[in-house]
């Protein structure tokens, strides 16, 4: 099977150059504010891709994902054949997936939880058996690094993920850390397609599973 990871495409979706394949993935940060009409922009964008499955979770700009609008956003994906993840999973022939839009308290923007326990609960509900994670944020230590140095990425994530061992984790936010790295059986995809000056810089990471 073969996946495509995209991520924080802010609403410049459409100047990306997608080819073809089984999943395409956006790991989160869709739209600029969350706005309604930024999502079905988005869905219809995705619809029109040539994959078999499209996969999407939200991320701390997407709000109308997490507030009283949220149940007309999700079947805004819904209607365009689009599996949205929020703490939940699905199996596509054989492939265990599970998304979160969950990260670490920033800012107070969307799905932002504080570190300790009150991450931690989401994390917990990761199956041991995932293939592909899929998270807004990284782990940390791992495609995690912001322009000043500074590490932001979930330690509590790290420590679940070296538990169950997925065979990818898929993540964005960090427009940073964009790319590719194997570590301890895992191989972590920071899909971030914007550079960190909200440019579209970065191409789609395409792996196989």
């Amino acid at each position: 099977m073969q996946l495509t990871f995209i991520s924080d495409t802010h609403s410049y979706h459409r100047q990306l150059t997608l080819s073809s394949g089984d999943v395409l993935v956006h790991c989160g940060d869709f739209t600029k504010h969350g706005e309604l009409e930024d999502v079905e922009d988005f869905a219809q964008f995705m619809s029109a891709q040539d994959f078999k499955y499209k996969v999407v979770i939200a991320g701390n700009h997407d709000w109308c994902f997490e507030d009283e609008r949220q149940t007309e956003a999700i079947a805004c994906l819904d209607y365009y054949g689009i599996h949205y993840l929020n703490d939940s999973g699905i199996e596509l022939e054989g492939i265990k997936f599970w998304g979160s839009p969950i990260q670490p308290a920033f800012c107070n923007w969307a799905f932002n939880r504080e570190r300790g326990e009150d991450i931690r609960r989401h994390w917990d509900l990761i199956p041991k058996d995932t293939d592909v994670l899929i998270t807004h944020g990284p782990a940390f230590g791992i495609l995690d690094e912001c322009y000043d140095g500074v590490k932001v990425g979930c330690e509590a994530l790290l420590e679940v993920i070296e538990t169950i061992k997925p065979k990818i984790h898929a993540f964005g936010h960090i427009h940073e850390e964009y790319g590719v790295y194997e570590y301890n059986g895992t191989i972590f995809v920071n899909a971030c397609s914007l550079d960190e000056y909200y440019e579209v810089k970065n191409l789609p990471v395409i792996l196989s599973i």
